[in-house]
């Protein structure tokens, strides 16, 4: 995964040599959940997403996004007369996104997307508030930085528009879910990191 990682770099110093690059800021809100055995009753984390990236034309309709983004993520679980259990965890994800869409002279366009990501772990803390009924409840918090991985991968797909409100200007929402292939920890059913982004954000024209 460092080799994708490092790949990213002449890409973004390539991006004036290769036609007009659309530069994107978006942020909005990531619904997220861990896939697990036994855990089908889970409570999402509702957390946010705030990334920028840049759109390089390849060829034709094909464009590939390449972008950095803090993402939070996590899940929980609640019982009733037992407690809740949640874990949050804050990651930068970076993504190397294909983008096929509709030209964008018309002032619409929409497109696909589709392609890898590796996300590093910033933080984790894992809290729990049990229920003891008339003896009461406690409640704790504690950090998990250490006992999960500190690298995360997988692939994304998803689909957005964007329409222009001005010839520099243009505003944009996607629609992606991301598909985490390497589990939170060594343990062999701990898990993987599953979200759904909806974001919104401005598009600027560069070059070209």
């Amino acid at each position: 995964m460092r080799k994708i990682i490092v790949s990213f770099l002449p890409l973004l110093v390539a991006a004036p040599l290769m036609g007009q690059t659309m530069v994107g800021v978006r942020a909005g809100l990531n619904r997220s959940t861990i896939s697990a055995e036994g855990a089908s009753n889970q409570d999402a984390r509702m957390g946010m997403v705030v990334g920028v990236d840049a759109a390089l034309p390849l060829a034709g309709a094909i464009e590939l996004r390449v972008g950095g983004a803090y993402a939070q993520k996590g899940s929980g679980a609640s019982e009733e007369g037992f407690g809740a259990f949640s874990l949050e965890m804050d990651y930068f994800q970076l993504s190397t996104l294909a983008r096929i869409g509709t030209p964008r002279a018309g002032g619409l366009s929409v497109g696909v997307l589709l392609g890898p990501w590796a996300a590093f772990n910033l933080s984790c803390n894992a809290s729990a508030n049990l229920d003891f009924g008339e003896l009461g409840s406690v409640s704790d918090s504690v950090s998990c930085g250490d006992d999960v991985k500190g690298m995360d991968f997988g692939i994304a797909a998803g689909a957005g528009a964007e329409v222009a409100v001005s010839e520099g200007l243009r505003l944009g929402l996607d629609v992606v879910y991301s598909m985490g292939l390497a589990n939170l920890d060594d343990a062999p059913d701990s898990g993987k990191n599953r979200s759904l982004a909806i974001q919104a954000g401005v598009v600027i024209p560069f070059g070209g």
